[in-house]
C-alpha cells in the first residue's frame, strides 16, 4: 500500500469517513487517478472491498474511453496539420497511460515535425513581411497560426503584420477613391481588387467595387453619374455585398449579421433591409430548434456551442424572449471563465 493511500484511509477512519467515500470525493473533485489510488488501498476481506473494486472497474473504463477519445482527437488534428493541437490530446492520452510507448514516440516525432516546420514558415513569413509581399505574408500566418495556435511569438507576428497591413490598405483605398472620383473606373476596379487581395474582409473595398459596376451600368443606358456615394454608403454596401456572398455559399447567420451591419451605416440601404426581411422569414422555422439545440450544448456545458446557437436564434428573431435570457446568461457566464482564466489568483463573482 502506498503512503499516501494508506495516509487517506487513516485519515478517513479518524474522520469516521470510509475510504470508499474518500476516493468518490478525490473523483467528484476531477482526480481519478487519487480516487483509484484510495479505493485500492481497501483490502481483501474489508466490507467495503467489492464496492470499491465495482468502482474501480467503472473508473478505469473511463480511462480507456478517455485515451480512445485523446488519441482520436490527436489524429484527427494530425490529419489537418494541426500539429501542437494534435500534440496536445495526445499528451492527455499519455497522462492517463503513460506507458503506452507507441504514443510516446509518436509524440516525440509530432513534436520535432512541429519545431522544423514552424522555424520553416516563420522564416518564409519574415521574408515577405520584409520585402513588402503582405499577401504572402498572411498565408505564412495563416499556416503559422495552424500549427501551433498555442505559439506566444505568433501573437507579436500578427500585430506587426496587422498594423502594416491596415498602412498599407489605408494608402491604397485613398488611392482608389481619387480615381473612382475622377471617373478613371478602371484604375479605381484595379486597385481596389488589389486591397481584397490583402485584405479579403476590406468593405470599402468591395462597395466601391459595387458601385463600379453600377456606374458602367448607369453609363451604358445613359443614366446620370455625377453623384459619388458617402464612406458610409461605400461600406454598407460592401458589407451588403459580402452579405449576399454568404447566403449564396450557404451561410444565412453570417449574411444576417452582414447585413445588419450594413443597416447600421446605412440604415436607407433598400436592398440590405429586403434581404434581411426575406432571410428571416425563411429561418424563423429553425428558432424553436436553435433554442433547444442551444440548450442540449449547455447540459453538456459546452458553452460556446450553446451561446453560438442562442445567437442565431436571436438574429432570426430579436425579441424572442427565451433565446434572449439565455443568451444573456451564457455570455455572462463566459465573461467570467474568460476573466478566471486571465486573472486565476482572483475570485470571479458568480452571473
Amino acid at each position: 500500500m502506498k503512503t499516501a493511500a494508506r495516509v487517506l484511509l487513516l485519515l478517513a477512519l479518524a474522520a469516521c469517513t470510509t475510504p470508499l467515500e474518500v476516493g468518490e470525493r478525490r473523483y467528484r473533485e476531477g482526480d481519478r487517478l487519487a480516487a483509484l489510488e484510495v479505493w485500492r488501498s481497501i483490502p481483501e476481506g474489508h466490507p467495503l472491498h467489492d464496492a470499491a473494486q465495482e468502482r474501480i472497474g467503472a473508473v478505469e473504463r473511463e480511462f480507456r474511453q478517455l485515451v480512445l477519445r485523446f488519441r482520436q482527437r490527436g489524429r484527427y488534428f494530425e490529419e489537418r496539420g494541426r500539429l501542437a493541437e494534435s500534440i496536445l490530446n495526445y499528451r492527455l492520452a499519455l497522462e492517463l497511460k503513460p506507458d503506452d510507448r507507441a504514443t510516446l514516440e509518436h509524440v516525440q516525432q509530432l513534436a520535432r515535425v512541429l519545431a522544423g516546420r514552424r522555424s520553416e514558415v516563420r522564416r518564409a513569413f519574415s521574408r515577405a513581411f520584409e520585402q513588402g509581399e503582405l499577401a504572402d505574408a498572411r498565408r505564412h500566418l495563416a499556416e503559422l497560426r495552424t500549427l501551433d495556435p498555442f505559439d506566444t511569438a505568433l501573437a507579436l507576428d500578427e500585430r506587426r503584420f496587422e498594423e502594416a497591413l491596415a498602412a498599407e490598405v489605408e494608402q491604397r483605398i485613398a488611392r482608389g477613391r481619387r480615381a473612382f472620383e475622377a471617373g478613371r473606373l478602371a484604375r479605381a476596379e484595379r486597385i481596389f481588387r488589389e486591397v481584397l487581395e490583402l485584405d479579403p474582409a476590406s468593405q470599402p473595398a468591395r462597395g466601391y467595387l459595387s458601385y463600379v459596376r453600377s456606374l458602367r451600368a448607369a453609363a451604358t443606358e445613359g443614366e446620370d453619374t455625377a453623384a459619388h456615394p458617402t464612406d458610409a454608403e461605400v461600406e454598407a454596401e460592401g458589407y451588403y455585398q459580402a452579405a449576399r456572398a454568404a447566403e449564396e455559399r450557404g451561410d444565412p447567420y453570417r449574411a444576417l449579421e452582414l447585413h445588419l451591419r450594413a443597416l447600421e451605416l446605412d440604415p436607407d440601404h433598400p436592398r440590405g433591409r429586403e434581404r434581411l426581411r426575406v432571410l428571416r422569414e425563411q429561418l424563423r422555422p429553425e428558432v424553436e430548434r436553435l433554442v433547444a439545440a442551444g440548450m442540449d450544448a449547455y447540459r453538456e456545458e459546452d458553452l460556446q456551442t450553446a451561446r453560438d446557437r442562442w445567437r442565431r436564434a436571436v438574429l432570426v428573431d430579436p425579441e424572442h424572449p427565451r433565446a434572449r435570457d439565455y443568451l444573456a446568461r451564457a455570455e455572462r457566464l463566459i465573461e467570467g471563465l474568460e476573466q478566471l482564466r486571465s486573472e486565476p489568483d482572483r475570485d470571479v463573482a458568480a452571473p
